[in-house]
C-alpha cells in the first residue's frame, strides 16, 4: 500500500457510481451554468476543519500542528475576503482559537481538510445566479475515511441556499482546471478511471463535464495513477493564470513517472489549442529541492496556490532560491494581486496544499 496513503487513512471497499435516472437526465439537459476563473471577485473562501484523528496518525503534536497550520491559513485569507469554515460545533472552540475571529464556524460535519475535493464546484447559471455542483466525493476512489466529505457539497449548498446540481461523473475540484472562458485542463489518471467512473470512457467523461460546467474544449493530459491519493489531480502542476497563460512546475533532473507524465503534459499543451482558438503559452517554476520538511511525499510544487480577493497565496518551503523564485514569477503573473507567502508544511506533507485546502464561492 502507498506510504501515503496508509498515513492518511484506511482503504475502504471500492463502490459504483450510480447514474441516475431518466427524469435525472432530462432535467441535466436543461442545466446551463459556466464555471467562473478563480480570478473572479469571491463572495468568500470555504475550508473545511480537519476533524478525524486517526487520517493523521492519531491524537498528538502532529495531527495538533496541521489544525494549527490550517487555522492560520484561513485567518490569513480573512484578511482580505469572508472565509467560512465548515466544522463540527464540538469543534468550534478550537477552531475559534485558531483561526482567530474573522473567520465565520459554520456547524457542518467533516472529515478531513481538502474542501477544493469533497466541497462543491460553484458554477454561474444563465440568470447570473451562483449554483452549487456536487461531483459525488468518494474519498479519492475509496481511498480515506469520507462519510462527512461525501455530504460536504449538499451540505454547504444547503446552507447557502443555493440550487445544487448532481454531476453525472465523480471526481473533485483539484481535477479541474479551468480558464472561465470555456477552457478545462485535466488528467486521466483520476478522472477516466475505475475507481471514480467505472465503465465510463473518456468520451463520455468529456460530455458529461462539458454540459455540467459549460465549458467547451476539454485539453487532456496523462496524469499519474496510484502514485498519490488523488491520481495526479492537475492543480499540484498546472494552473490556468488567465485564458492562453499557464504556469506549471518544473521537475529539474527528476526522473520519476511523475516529471515524465509531466514533460508529456508540456508537449501535448505546447500544440493545443483552446476554447477561442488561441495557442497556449506556459511559464514554468523549478519546484523547491532544498525544503524544511523530511516527509517523503512533502509535495514541493509552487502550481498549488490560490488566488483570492486582491492577494494570492502560496507555499514558503525554505529553499530560499526556489521561493524566492516564485514569489517574483507569481507576482509578474499576478499584478493584481499582492503575494502573500506562508509556511504551510504540514499541509503538504499531507497531500496536497494551499490550492487543496480552499473553495472560492463566486460573488
Amino acid at each position: 500500500m502507498d506510504r501515503e496513503w496508509t498515513r492518511r487513512g484506511v482503504v475502504m471497499a471500492a463502490a459504483g457510481l450510480a447514474m441516475g435516472s431518466p427524469a435525472e437526465a432530462t432535467e441535466a439537459e436543461a442545466w446551463r451554468a459556466t464555471v467562473p476563473s478563480e480570478s473572479e471577485p469571491h463572495a468568500r473562501t470555504w475550508m473545511a476543519w480537519p476533524s478525524t484523528p486517526s487520517v493523521y496518525g492519531g491524537p498528538g503534536a502532529y495531527y495538533e500542528s496541521v489544525q494549527e497550520t490550517l487555522g492560520r491559513l484561513a485567518a490569513a485569507i480573512a484578511e482580505h475576503e469572508p472565509v467560512a469554515m465548515a466544522a463540527p460545533a464540538g469543534q468550534h472552540a478550537l477552531a475559534r482559537r485558531l483561526c482567530g475571529p474573522k473567520v465565520e464556524l459554520v456547524d457542518i460535519a467533516t472529515d478531513d481538510m481538502w474542501a477544493r475535493d469533497s466541497g462543491p464546484v460553484f458554477v454561474r447559471k444563465t440568470d447570473g445566479g451562483i449554483a452549487a455542483v456536487e461531483f459525488g466525493f468518494n474519498g479519492w476512489g475509496n481511498k480515506q475515511i469520507h462519510a462527512e466529505d461525501a455530504r460536504l457539497a449538499q451540505r454547504i449548498a444547503g446552507h447557502l441556499n443555493l440550487t445544487g446540481h448532481t454531476a453525472p461523473v465523480r471526481g473533485e475540484g483539484g481535477g479541474l482546471e479551468y480558464d472561465g472562458d470555456g477552457t478545462l485542463l485535466l488528467a486521466e489518471s483520476c478522472w477516466v478511471n475505475d475507481n471514480r467512473n467505472p465503465g465510463l470512457s473518456r468520451d463520455e467523461i468529456e460530455r458529461h463535464l462539458k454540459a455540467t460546467l459549460g465549458v467547451e474544449t476539454l485539453i487532456w493530459v496523462p496524469g499519474v495513477r496510484g502514485q498519490d491519493i488523488t491520481d495526479g489531480h492537475i492543480d499540484g502542476s498546472i494552473r490556468f493564470v488567465k485564458p492562453g497563460l499557464l504556469m506549471a512546475s518544473a521537475y529539474p533532473g527528476d526522473t520519476s513517472d511523475w516529471a515524465a507524465a509531466h514533460t508529456e503534459a508540456l508537449a501535448i499543451l505546447a500544440k493545443a489549442r483552446d476554447a477561442r482558438g488561441r495557442s497556449l503559452e506556459v511559464v514554468s517554476v523549478p519546484s523547491a529541492v532544498d525544503v524544511r520538511s523530511k516527509s517523503e511525499d512533502f509535495l514541493t510544487s509552487y502550481a498549488n496556490y490560490y488566488v483570492g480577493n486582491g492577494a494570492l497565496y502560496t507555499p514558503r518551503f525554505g529553499d530560499k532560491r526556489a521561493d524566492g523564485k516564485a514569489m517574483e514569477t507569481l507576482a509578474r503573473l499576478h499584478p493584481d494581486r499582492r503575494i502573500v507567502a506562508l509556511e504551510v508544511d504540514r499541509i503538504y506533507e499531507n497531500g496536497g496544499g494551499i490550492h487543496c485546502v480552499t473553495q472560492q464561492q463566486p460573488q
